[in-house]
């Protein structure tokens, strides 16, 4: 009976260490992430406004979560902007806090295998607050594990998973 327990326990434990990377997305036609490639591409800051929230099917990812929220933005230039923030089960709870018609700046790189106007977010900021969605390495944070409440000071770019995402090392600085 020991032994089963203890089986069920490793079972559930490397479970849920997989389940990070299992949501991890690849980027458009790449046979590995952004995070693994040795030349990191440009990040950009795009500030505008808000103008659409959209989840469903990814066209264009190679990753294996299938639906996956994007924004679309217009910039200050007013250019319209599609950029893609994750998973939608690892983004559901930030995209909670996001306003159609708000002022929005996303930090974002994108690929030569991407649309024109096509990007991936590597934070949003609005509201004073700055969510983190990927690591400096370009990782995105829900692939990384770790589990909520790594960190205590939220203003201090500690992790923190309450109400960001899967509760998984989501970084954010900020009010709120």
């Amino acid at each position: 009976m020991e032994n089963a327990v203890k089986v069920a326990v490793s079972l559930v434990v490397l479970g849920s260490w997989f389940a990070g990377a299992a949501y991890a997305q690849k980027g458009t036609g790449d046979a590995t992430g952004v995070a693994r490639q040795a030349a990191k591409p440009e990040i950009v800051v795009l500030p505008g406004k808000l103008l659409e929230i959209k989840t469903g099917p990814c066209e264009l990812t190679t990753g294996r979560s299938p639906i996956g929220t994007h924004i679309i933005l217009e910039t200050v230039e007013k250019q319209k902007m599609n950029v893609h923030l994750g998973p939608a089960a690892a983004v559901a709870e930030t995209v909670a806090k996001l306003t159609v018609g708000q002022e929005i700046t996303v930090r974002a790189f994108r690929t030569d295998k991407l649309k024109d106007h096509h990007y991936i977010a590597v934070s949003l900021s609005f509201d004073k607050m700055t969510i983190e969605l990927r690591d400096d390495t370009l990782r995105p944070v829900w692939a990384q594990g770790g589990g909520a409440g790594r960190g205590s000071d939220a203003t201090q770019g500690g992790s923190q998973g309450r109400g960001l995402g899967w509760g998984r090392g989501m970084r954010w600085r900020g009010g709120r």
